[in-house]
């Protein structure tokens, strides 16, 4: 029943088959430009300005163009085609006095920004504004690999381990450069075109990357900063060195972490290597300071909070790292709809701002977004999390929204987060994580700088825990 009602888009719209086949438009009528440009003529917001301004680069327009002839079919395509109520446009501005207004509301918004938008007590939003559709694209050169295995009839499959495989045996991501399951038909193969989306980059770090803490009186409790790297081992097709990393042969990818501040906890330092082979544990590593030594960590490490006051576990990394085991866990697509998220606009500016009080928003930009609903369900009853409903999104196969439930099936966690991508070369970072939970009614606002400048640097040393510990 859930599944039946799921698959319907909000106000019984249509939605567009994946195998339709969109309109293509010359480099000189890209209407999301347009629909920026008067936005940002209508609001005046600098950073509105600025992201048309990267929008409207040829190089911009031409990958949406070539990625959305590749697919059938675009963000934007699939919106046209849906019954979408005529004031759900860019510019409209919604606050808790006006939502009765629109009574659409809340087949689009999810039900728990929904509440935060209503809220007068914690983790309040002032009004959330509407900001175009934008079609968003990986790089040009993934684009080209994507379509290569495709044309050669390379075939990507899951086995009985919930190992992603290729044509010739041998683990994809590790094998292959191309995007897997562009077109997924089941729960498994789309969580496997989320974690082939990975960073959707090859080298990655925040510096810093913050965090406050917030409690239901919505006060900050603690502020932390740390630096956080990541980085993919195979199928590099963009940052040098291109191809695989020396010396990673069985690595998939790593992620890495520092603490700045405060004072307790500075000098914490974890590194995470995750293997191709499902019954390879993560090389999962943490040097405490207080204890002075460096601690192997085991697999339910990884559910624990990554710090007091922190909602992220180690799990959360990127929305979710939680490795797909078919024998504990069971994936399902349950549906297909559109839902308001934040847009990709971290290159240009925080799509949540807040003025005085970091533990709450006063604006927050949302746009429609067509997703898969993917859940993702315990079989054990030993999971931190009983199931994960994600909102995958069917333009760039990442998580545009997430709930986390407990055993006993009420929502916990909740994240919303917006990336920060290069429109002319299909390259990503982060910009926020805007991650509550619903239970203990504290929020974390997370922000990070992304600091370009890592994909012409080196980095060997920095998934070493130890490396980490002697050179903070």
């Amino acid at each position: 029943m859930v599944g039946r009602k799921l698959r319907h888009v909000a106000g019984g719209a249509a939605m567009l088959l994946l195998g339709a086949t969109a309109v293509a438009r010359p480099a000189s009528a890209a209407d999301w430009v347009d629909e920026w440009q008067a936005l940002a003529k209508q609001t005046g917001f600098a950073g509105h300005a600025k992201f048309a301004e990267l929008l409207a680069k040829p190089e911009a327009i031409k990958l949406a163009q070539d990625w959305e002839a590749f697919r059938g079919y675009s963000a934007r395509s699939i919106v046209a085609q849906s019954n979408i109520p005529p004031d759900l446009k860019p510019g409209l501005e919604i606050t808790r006095e006006t939502a009765a207004k629109y009574p659409w509301l809340k087949d689009y918004l999810p039900g728990p920004s929904y509440d935060r938008l209503m809220s007068t007590e914690w983790f309040r939003w002032g009004k959330i504004r509407i900001v175009p559709t934008t079609p968003y694209a990986l790089s040009a050169k993934r684009l080209a690999a994507t379509k290569k295995a495709q044309e050669s009839g390379e075939a990507f499959t899951v086995n009985d381990k919930g190992e992603l495989i290729d044509s010739k045996g041998g683990f994809a991501l590790i094998d292959s450069d191309a995007q897997p399951f562009t077109k997924p038909k089941s729960g498994i193969e789309l969580y496997w075109a989320f974690l082939g989306h990975g960073i959707a980059n090859e080298n990655l770090e925040f510096k810093p990357l913050a965090l406050d803490a917030c409690l239901p009186s919505n006060k900050v409790d603690r502020s932390y900063k740390l630096h956080l790297w990541w980085q993919k081992m195979h199928g590099r097709v963009d940052v040098a060195p291109l191809g695989s990393i020396k010396g990673e042969d069985d690595v998939i990818e790593a992620g890495s972490v520092i603490f700045l501040e405060p004072y307790d906890v500075a000098g914490l330092a974890a590194s995470r290597r995750r293997f191709a082979a499902a019954d390879k544990p993560d090389d999962f590593r943490a040097f405490v300071p207080s204890l002075k030594r460096t601690r192997i960590l085991a697999g339910s490490d990884s559910q624990d909070p990554m710090a007091a006051g922190f909602e992220a576990t180690w799990d959360e990394w990127r929305q979710t790292w939680m490795k797909p085991d078919v024998k504990n866990f069971d994936f399902k697509i349950v549906g297909e709809k559109l839902i308001l998220a934040q847009p990709e606009t971290g290159h240009a500016y925080n799509p949540a701002q807040s003025s005085s009080n970091p533990c709450e928003i006063d604006v927050i930009d949302l746009e429609l977004r067509p997703v898969w609903v993917l859940e993702v369900t315990d079989k054990t009853g030993n999971y931190i999390y009983g199931k994960r409903r994600i909102y995958i999104d069917k333009e760039f196969w990442y998580a545009q929204y997430q709930e986390m439930f407990d055993q006993k099936g009420n929502l916990w966690r909740v994240i919303d987060d917006a990336r920060d991508m290069i429109p002319e070369k299909g390259l990503w970072m982060w910009r926020n994580y805007v991650m509550w939970n619903v239970i203990s009614t504290r929020y974390n606002r997370i922000e990070m700088t992304a600091d370009w400048s890592i994909l012409d640097k080196p980095m060997e040393g920095l998934f070493d825990v130890d490396v980490l510990r002697d050179n903070r």
